[in-house]
């Protein structure tokens, strides 16, 4: 199935915010002082990543149909 526009722009956006979101984690991964905090803050950024790529596999997913 085919997305529509409105669905297409919805999941950019939320891509654009995921990569955001990513790179302010990563920037609290490089000024964390405490090693708990800064492994907090790269697994939030890997998450993020995660999500990205499960977005993108979905618009390729959507696009062959």
């Amino acid at each position: 199935m085919a997305l529509t526009k409105k669905e297409l722009i919805l999941i950019d956006d939320n891509i654009k915010m995921a990569e955001n979101s990513i790179k302010f984690m990563q920037g609290c991964a490089q000024i964390a002082t405490d090693p708990q905090v800064r492994g907090i803050c790269q697994q939030m950024a890997k998450e993020h990543q995660d999500g990205i790529q499960m977005l993108m596999k979905h618009i390729s997913s959507a696009s062959m149909h």
